[in-house]
């Protein structure tokens, strides 16, 4: 090793926090439904998160080789991070999923709160179903509700509720939805 040997690379540290955020932000994008990204993009970033984390786990033992204490520490954060997600990997797709969910509501929220703003003003609480797609047996969106009946058990919202048109994509069981903030929810159409 040359004259940078006792440094940590760059680029574990650039791929190891990396990889995650990317994952939230290709989530946050139109291609979080996308079938090819789905199937083989996910488990192609964390091939190369494991990759990188395999890297910095053989830098770590060098760096103990050396009696590099602190640096060694350093180099197995990595490692011992990819391990601890290793014990629950869909909850940690999970996570990137729902991260990136918010995102995209966060970012688009003015254009979610326009469209509220021009549904016709009735004497029912307004209703929208923004979906944004996914696989054909499932989706993805957004839901509004004034009323927040969305979040109740299935039998418990209201006859007008269930009649509302706006909740065709609502209207399958098992449907599941996560509340955000000011009537806003994340949903899971199961159809």
């Amino acid at each position: 090793m040359g004259a940078g040997s006792n440094k940590i690379p760059r680029a574990i540290a650039y791929f190891g926090i990396g990889l995650p955020i990317a994952l939230v932000f290709l989530e946050a994008s139109p291609f979080g439904a996308n079938l090819f990204y789905v199937i083989a993009g996910i488990p192609a970033f964390l091939l190369i998160w494991l990759a990188v984390g395999t890297w910095s786990a053989i830098i770590c033992s060098r760096f103990v080789a050396r009696g590099l204490w602190f640096k060694s520490l350093q180099a197995a954060i990595l490692p011992l991070a990819i391990i601890g997600v290793s014990f629950n990997l869909l909850g940690f797709i999970h996570f990137c999923i729902y991260s990136g969910d918010v995102v995209h509501f966060v970012v688009a929220r003015p254009y979610y709160d326009n469209e509220i703003a021009s549904l016709p003003h009735t004497d029912q609480p307004r209703l929208a179903v923004f979906n944004w797609g996914g696989m054909i047996w499932a989706s993805r969106g957004l839901v509004y509700d004034e009323s927040d009946q969305v979040a109740l058990p299935p039998g418990r919202q209201s006859a007008a509720w269930l009649a509302n048109p706006a909740r065709a994509e609502l209207v399958c069981d098992g449907y599941a939805v996560q509340p955000l903030w000011s009537h806003y929810y994340l949903a899971q159409f199961p159809c």
